[in-house]
């Protein structure tokens, strides 16, 4: 029986420099913006503009800041500018809402392209009796907001995220304040005449997100659950407005971390409906060792429904750090997703700390805005570094889900200060709000396959046995078509320098034929990490495909 060798190497994609501008559209004293995944908080309509939100204050810690509010503006495409900017950026952008108010979400009008802007505010008491509240701009970067006060049937609830399907209908996933299952989801059919709250019976949720169909009436929510070693991220799928939903289903995270490390998800999930009307998600894996779950190194990935595959988008992680990375976060992390939906390209967006730019005043690192691209899902391009290093933290990146003609809007907060004043960390500082305008200028695929001596065979390679070399991999994973791990190969010889070899004769881990048909070859070289220490992380190396023939 021929055996095929295959040298494995790494598929490289590369990507054009993105050519863009940031704009300072806001600015604010309320520097920890966002504790759970990249919400929408900007989002890019081709035909008008780009809509953008944030928490403002323009007070210090302890003041209980008595201004807080979701601040908004927006740029208009015809002409050039932002609506309502000023020359001190603490003033820039108008106020969605009337009162004091908490976190928000933004969603576009199928419709007619306005911004609304969900939220929540105290109608008093104690504890606080939080209530949602829903602003809904009169025409696209209008300015003119009416309202839908949850009260009374949504008091008691808060944390929603906001989304409007192709019928109308308006989506509400919230959180349920001080109670154990808090995780509830609300529509209505009609302007503010909200249904009543159904609960999901589910324990501790938290990090919930939610993305809505323009073309349809498909809904997808995710949320987490759990700590260290029962972190999980759920989802839950409607095809009719949220009529009827599907059971809820946890979400198995590849297995990214070698040997005896686990995976978890980590702070949850940014979503986006693709062009084919499926949803994706990217999310941040950390590694598992024993019961604790770590946050460097990370990774982040991209689970895709309509194919039930994950691909890996980036890995980031450091021997040595010069400090921490605060709350909620890892190394990379807080991803958010967006497509061109003319070509179908997807542009990832994350934060990622810098291991030796840190903040002397709170010892704890600096982030930066990272884009990666791909034209299928599969193969990513290597990394682009968006902002310059320097004595600013650039937090909680959101890229606009809606990514026409390769033009790519990206939020990013400006934190002068690494740490949350808003948590009392850190000095007060008047933080800009910043968005990138640009364009990724195209991909270009680079797939150095060199092949070894006397093989004829191009990849992909078809066959029934293979062999395998690959540059320092300690081993080879078989993969099939849906991420799941068929087989996991040991080197059967070595040369060098440093070139081990490998054999899959087709089989599974229990001896059984694996079924024909497509798989994945994925070697990778060892660092080291155990026991919170760095010393047996695995670094992905390179993937090869293979046709296993019947």
């Amino acid at each position: 029986m021929k055996l095929l060798s295959v040298l494995l190497t790494a598929t490289c994609l590369s990507i054009a420099q993105p050519t863009g501008t940031v704009d300072t559209v806001g600015g604010t004293t309320f520097d920890n913006q966002n504790s759970v995944p990249a919400l929408q908080w900007v989002a890019q309509d081709p035909a008008n503009g780009i809509h953008v939100i944030w928490l403002y204050s323009a007070q210090p810690y302890g003041s209980t800041w008595p201004d807080r509010t979701i601040r908004y503006n927006y740029f208009d495409r015809t002409t050039g500018t932002w609506n309502w900017n000023d020359p001190d950026f603490m003033a820039s952008g108008i106020n969605s809402q009337t009162r004091r108010t908490g976190y928000g979400s933004l969603e576009l009008n199928p419709a007619d392209g306005a911004a609304l802007v969900a939220c929540h505010y105290s109608a008093g008491g104690m504890p606080p009796t939080f209530v949602p509240i829903v602003a809904r701009d009169a025409a696209p970067g209008g300015g003119i907001f009416s309202y839908c006060d949850g009260a009374p049937d949504l008091e008691g609830f808060f944390l929603p995220v906001v989304a409007v399907t192709a019928d109308g209908t308006t989506h509400l996933f919230i959180i349920k304040f001080a109670v154990s299952d808090n995780l509830f989801y609300a529509r209505g059919t009609t302007w503010c005449d909200w249904e009543t709250p159904s609960g999901w019976i589910q324990t501790g949720a938290f990090g919930h997100n939610l993305v809505a169909s323009h073309v349809s009436n498909k809904l997808m929510a995710t949320w987490m659950s759990g700590r260290n070693a029962e972190m999980a991220l759920h989802y839950r799928r409607s095809v009719d407005a949220g009529e009827n939903w599907g059971p809820v289903t946890t979400l198995v995270p590849p297995d990214a971390f070698l040997g005896d490390t686990g995976t978890v998800c980590a702070i949850g999930a940014g979503l986006v409906m693709d062009r084919g009307d499926n949803p994706l998600l990217v999310t941040t894996l950390v590694p598992l060792i024993g019961d604790s779950a770590y946050s460097n190194p990370a990774e982040i990935w991209l689970y895709d429904f309509g194919s039930e595959t994950w691909s890996r988008i980036h890995r980031a992680g450091s021997h040595n750090l010069a400090g921490g990375f605060g709350a909620n976060a890892a190394i990379c992390g807080r991803p958010s997703i967006g497509q061109n939906p003319e070509n179908g390209r997807l542009y990832v967006v994350w934060e990622q700390f810098d291991s030796l730019n840190v903040e002397p005043s709170t010892d704890l690192l600096r982030a930066d805005v990272f884009l990666s691209c791909s034209d299928d899902g599969l193969f990513w391009t290597e990394p682009f570094k968006l902002t310059p290093t320097d004595e600013t933290s650039k937090r909680f990146p959101v890229v606009a889900r809606n990514c026409a003609g390769d033009s790519a809007a990206i939020f990013f907060e400006q934190d002068v200060i690494a740490g949350f004043n808003s948590d009392d960390v850190g000095q007060v500082s008047n933080n800009p709000i910043c968005v990138w305008r640009g364009h990724g200028t195209g991909i270009a695929e680079r797939r150095d396959m060199t092949e070894l001596p006397g093989n004829s065979d191009r990849v992909p390679s078809i066959g029934r046995q293979f062999t395998f070399s690959s540059p320092n991999a300690s081993s080879v994973q078989i993969l099939d078509v849906s991420g799941r791990l068929v087989r996991t190969l040991q080197a059967v010889s070595c040369q060098p320098p440093a070139l081990s070899f490998f054999l899959w004769d087709g089989t599974d881990a229990r001896g059984n034929r694996a079924q024909p048909g497509c798989y994945f070859a994925r070697s990778r070289e060892m660092t080291q990490f155990h026991s919170g220490n760095w010393d047996r992380v695995p670094r992905l190396a390179s993937v090869a495909k293979l046709v296993l023939l019947p």
